[in-house]
């Protein structure tokens, strides 16, 4: 029996939720920050203002179900194993779907009660997907081989977003600020930072080490657990408001990041999957760097934490998303014309976000960001979404 296109392989429904969740979640911001600086109608609004749930939303309904897409697929490849099966990533994609759809309606209509009951169902499909990889783990666990250390690491990252996903449930239940501080510095600094350097550190040399001459393939594992220990120390220093702790750290993972890009960037002729892997890797240092020096001078606001979520993470996410869906479509590992849209509109968009920190969040720089943001990558997302519907072109199963 031949299986409908969503449930032909782990990565098409949270991709597919992930794709919608981004690109509708920016053009809600977009129409939001129209509405506030341009003097545009005003939409629906929830009871908790939308600049609050800004940050969650994008984090949890936007970047995550991506994540999971890819952790997903590659998750037993890593270590070997038979691909994981419908009846474990179905409910986990059917979650992350229903959630992300549900969440959106709740904030284009303004009503909190499908705010609410989309977080909480993508936290359930979150429980399930944890359970899903943690028996990839325990499996691999009993093979003899040498321990996986990258899947360690992006599980670990997981377990630190199930609690930061449940903060940002519990925020739109109480209004407590209290979750919505832990909801965005766990989402940043303990999901997508450790989950884009984990990726970054086994994808990146691998992929170099295949299709660049003389490529000299470095990836360390006392590198992997160095990084750890500086995200760690500098996501205590959020939480705990030790501010040279996080200074510290991130000047640390600045000096890290910088070495891996040196390390890591092709001497020679470069297809562009890999050349937006490496630019987008650029971003960890610089904005590790603004981090560093913003915890000193208190100059850039939220500067920091969009350079590495939009620049850092934006640029990996449509590397490694595009590859996922190049490769698992049957289509050729290149970068389509969409794609290179949405990586330059990427860089744009986290320019712009930076000037307008700089400059105390100003409206016109705000909505310069945002509507690059979200025009930038429509086309990527139509033309992902309109893939992950269709079997693949190569008539092969996944």
């Amino acid at each position: 029996m031949t299986m409908p296109p969503l449930f032909a392989a782990p990565h098409r429904m949270p991709f597919l939720a992930g794709t919608l969740g981004l690109s509708g979640l920016a053009l809600w911001w977009l129409v939001q920050l129209v509405a506030l600086h341009a003097g545009g109608p005003v939409p629906p609004q929830t009871t908790l203002p939308a600049s609050l749930l800004h940050g969650p939303a994008m984090i949890y309904a936007g970047f995550a179900p991506l994540i999971f897409g890819f952790l997903l697929t590659v998750f037993p490849r890593w270590m070997g194993q038979s691909d994981i099966g419908p009846s474990a990533f179905g409910p986990v994609g059917i979650a992350l779907l229903g959630g992300v759809t549900t969440l959106q309606a709740g904030l284009w209509a303004g009503l909190d009660w499908l705010v609410l009951g989309g977080f909480a169902a993508i936290a359930l499909g979150w429980l399930i997907a944890l359970t899903a990889l943690a028996a990839v783990l325990k499996r691999d666990a009993g093979s003899g081989r040498p321990r996986c250390w990258h899947a360690w690491s992006a599980l670990a990252a997981l377990a630190l977003g199930m609690t930061g996903v449940s903060a940002a449930t519990a925020f739109v239940v109480t209004g407590d600020a209290q979750f919505l501080y832990v909801a965005n510095r766990l989402g940043i600094g303990g999901l997508l930072l450790p989950v884009f350097l984990t990726v970054s550190h086994r994808m990146v040399p691998f992929f170099a080490a295949n299709v660049v001459e003389g490529y000299n393939r470095w990836r360390p594992d006392w590198l992997l657990a160095a990084l750890w220990l500086l995200l760690l120390a500098r996501l205590g220093g959020e939480v705990l408001a030790i501010a040279p702790l996080t200074a510290i750290a991130n000047l640390g993972l600045a000096v890290a990041t910088g070495v891996m890009c040196w390390r890591w960037w092709p001497r020679s002729s470069a297809p562009g999957l890999l050349l937006v892997l490496v630019w987008g890797f650029a971003w960890a240092p610089a904005g590790f760097a603004l981090a560093a020096f913003d915890g000193v001078f208190a100059l850039g606001g939220r500067g920091p934490d969009h350079a590495l979520m939009i620049g850092f993470a934006g640029s990996l996410m449509i590397g490694m998303v595009t590859r996922v869906t190049q490769g698992h479509s049957g289509r050729p590992l290149t970068m389509p014309i969409a794609a290179w849209i949405a990586f330059a509109a990427i860089q744009l968009a986290a320019a712009s976000r930076i000037i307008a920190a700089i400059y105390v969040d100003h409206g016109y720089w705000l909505l310069a960001a945002i509507t690059v943001f979200a025009l930038g990558l429509l086309p990527w997302a139509v033309r992902n979404a309109a893939i992950y519907l269709k079997p693949r072109r190569d008539g092969k199963a996944g």
